[in-house]
Formats: structure tokens, C-alpha cells, sequence
């Protein structure tokens, strides 16, 4: 679904992203995790195909983003879902408005089947009043659950999400990852998206996914399943993955589901 073959970017005649390569398989989950300024947003502005890469190449749904027709590029963007990072909605319309804009533009459905849609999802993230409402009536929490909803309300079949818990208190983050792992199920039926997170929160990368990315200065320090790199991965990445958790109260550490091995050696 997702293919990332040798990126490379340079801004200045510095180098912010070297060599990079993985992929996501159908129905996947993948965390995509590091610390500020390590080239994560840039990696996801080339999988969008926003920048071009100086080498390498990306693709989607089998669609090469740095050589395929632009009309080509256009059908595969129909079939991606994005959730910014600060919801990313659209000030002049109501939050009603902004999804329907998404259906329209992305999906061909009959408009009643389309606010169908619509209304489900709203109820679905916990605001089926805020319909009429324009975003910047709503806390910043509720402009990124429906920015979750506007990105899954199309049934992508890939769907991307930027810091999505990013300045959100723990009850709220949780309640986000949550409704993004229950839509991204639930509205695509058999075929569930392959998903992608972008973040810096540890935290949310675990609960997120299995299997997770972790980016340092550039490269992919780490790529697999996060319990096994938190006990045995690469040096930095172990206290980069560690540092979040020692200290946590021994009942919340077991319901984060961490590693015995850790669980023995700091406890």
C-alpha cells in the first residue's frame, strides 16, 4: 500500500533525510515516531507528494508519486485520508460543511448517503451537536476528532495523521487514539486502511501500533515491534523509548501492556 524506496532530502546543503526505506502492508498500522526536528513531517510531506525527494522515490496504492501523471496522482489522493495536526479545517465553513466539502470532492455519493455518513461519524467521536458550528467555536480536542472524522468519512484506503494527540491531556489523547483505531475499523468494512501515525509522544506510538518507526537525525534508527526494541533494540533507541516509562506507577506500566524483561529490570 505504502512504498518508500531510498529518500533522501537536502535543504542548504543539509542533509535532513538520508536513505530512508520501508513499507506498510494493507490493513497495517504503523507508528512513524522520533524526536523534534528529526525529519518526520518532511517524510510525510514526500509521501503526500507535497516535496519532491532529491533521490528515491515513494508509492501509493501502486502509484509512483515522483513520476506518475498528475491525473494518476489525483485518483490515489482521493483514496488518502489526512488528519492534521492542528485539525486543518476550513474557517469558513461549518464543521457540517467541511466534511460534506471532503465527500464531494473525494468520494461520489449520493448527497443524502454523504450526510448519512456524516452524521455517524460525528456521533461516533462524541459531537453530533456541532454540526452548525464553525471551529474555532470548538476546543482544540474537538477540532482534532473532527478532523479524524473528515479523514476517514471518505473510506480511504490509506490514511495518515499528524501528532494527533499532540497538546492534549492523557484522558483526551486516549480517547482519540481510541476512536481512530474503532473508525478506522468500523467504516471500511473488510477492508481496513493502512494506517500511519506521525508523533513524538512515545506513548501514543506504542498504543498506537505494534510495529513502529523510530527516526534519528535523519535515518531509521529502528524499525519493528516496539516491545522487542524497548528491551533489545539499538542503545539510543532503548532510552529513547525508555525514558517515558521508568518511574511509572507499577499498575499503569502493566496496563501499557510493557515487556516482563522491562518490567523486571525497573521494577
Amino acid at each position: 500500500m505504502i512504498q518508500v524506496n531510498h529518500i533522501s532530502k537536502q535543504f542548504g546543503g543539509k542533509s535532513i533525510l538520508q536513505d530512508i526505506q520501508f513499507s506498510v502492508a494493507q490493513g497495517e498500522r504503523i507508528s512513524l515516531v522520533g524526536p523534534g526536528g528529526c525529519g518526520k513531517t518532511l517524510l510525510l510531506k514526500i509521501l503526500l507528494g507535497l516535496i519532491t525527494p532529491d533521490t528515491g522515490s515513494t508509492s501509493i496504492l501502486g502509484v509512483d508519486f515522483q513520476h506518475a501523471p498528475h491525473n494518476d496522482q489525483t485518483a490515489v489522493r482521493k483514496q488518502i485520508g489526512m488528519a492534521f495536526q492542528q485539525g486543518g479545517l476550513f474557517d469558513f465553513m461549518t464543521v457540517g460543511e467541511n466534511l460534506m466539502f471532503a465527500m464531494e470532492h473525494m468520494v461520489d455519493k449520493p448527497k443524502k448517503v454523504a450526510q448519512a455518513i456524516i452524521d455517524r461519524l460525528l456521533a461516533a467521536v462524541k459531537l453530533p451537536h456541532v454540526q452548525s458550528m464553525f471551529p474555532y467555536e470548538l476546543s482544540g480536542g474537538m477540532q482534532r476528532r473532527v478532523g479524524i472524522a473528515r479523514a476517514l468519512c471518505t473510506h480511504p484506503k490509506v490514511a495518515f495523521f499528524d501528532e494527533p494527540t499532540a497538546g492534549l491531556d492523557p484522558v483526551t489523547s486516549t480517547i482519540i487514539l481510541n476512536m481512530i483505531l474503532a473508525l478506522g475499523i468500523q467504516e471500511v468494512g473488510e477492508e481496513a486502511p493502512s494506517m500511519l501515525v506521525v508523533t513524538s509522544n512515545v506513548e501514543t506510538a506504542i498504543r498506537f501500533a505494534d510495529r513502529i518507526i523510530v527516526l534519528h537525525e535523519g535515518k531509521i534508527a529502528a524499525d519493528g515491534p516496539w516491545r522487542e526494541l524497548l528491551v533489545s533494540g539499538p542503545q539510543w533507541v532503548q532510552h529513547f523509548l525508555q525514558v517515558r516509562f521508568i518511574g511509572l506507577d507499577l499498575a499503569y506500566a502493566k496496563e501499557l501492556e510493557l515487556p516482563d524483561a522491562f518490567l523486571r529490570k525497573h521494577w
